[in-house]
C-alpha cells in the first residue's frame, strides 16, 4: 500500500477504538428516563416521623441536659465563668509562662514611653486638682495598686 492509505487505515483503527468517557456521556441521558419523579410519597412521611419525633423529642434532650446536669457537678464546671477556679488559674499561670503574654495585665504594658505616661498624668493633675488639695499622683496610684474589690482581683495578684 502507498504511504496516503497506510495514513488512512492508522487514522480508521484510531477512531474505532472505544473511549469509555463518551460511551458515559452518550448513556447519561438515558440513565435520568430511569429515574422515579422526586416526591414525597404518603408512607415514607409516617416512616420517618415514627424515627425523628421520638428522637428530637425524648432522647436528644435527655443525653443533652443529662450531660450538662453531670458537667455542672465536675469542680471546674464553668471555669472560665467563675474566676479563681483551680482550672481557670492553671491557665492563667500557663498564659503568663508565655513570653508575649507575661505582663498582659500590667496597665503600663505597651506604652511605649511608660515615664511620659506618668509625667503627663501629674501635669494633667496639677492642672485640674482643686485648690488645697494634697493628693499627688504617685499617692493615688500606690493606692489604688493595693485595693481589694472584686473588680480589683486580678491587678491585685500583680502587686502581690
Amino acid at each position: 500500500p502507498s504511504p496516503h492509505a497506510s495514513q488512512e487505515i492508522k487514522n480508521a483503527n484510531e477512531a474505532a477504538r472505544f473511549n469509555p468517557a463518551v460511551a458515559a456521556s452518550a448513556a447519561m441521558p438515558v440513565l435520568t428516563m430511569l429515574a422515579e419523579d422526586a416526591e414525597a410519597k404518603y408512607g415514607d412521611s409516617r416512616r420517618w416521623s415514627a424515627v425523628l419525633v421520638p428522637l428530637t423529642t425524648l432522647v436528644l434532650p435527655a443525653v443533652t441536659f443529662g450531660s450538662f446536669v453531670l458537667y455542672s457537678f465536675q469542680e471546674d464546671a464553668f471555669w472560665r465563668l467563675v474566676p479563681g477556679t483551680k482550672r481557670g488559674l492553671e491557665a492563667e499561670a500557663a498564659w503568663r509562662e508565655h513570653p508575649i503574654f507575661a505582663n498582659s495585665q500590667d496597665p503600663m504594658e505597651g506604652l511605649v514611653n511608660p515615664d511620659d505616661f506618668e509625667k503627663g498624668l501629674e501635669e494633667a493633675w496639677e492642672a485640674a486638682k482643686p485648690a488645697g488639695s494634697t493628693v499627688t499622683v504617685k499617692d493615688k496610684l500606690k493606692e489604688l495598686s493595693t485595693q481589694n474589690n472584686p473588680h480589683f482581683q486580678s491587678w491585685k495578684q500583680l502587686s502581690a
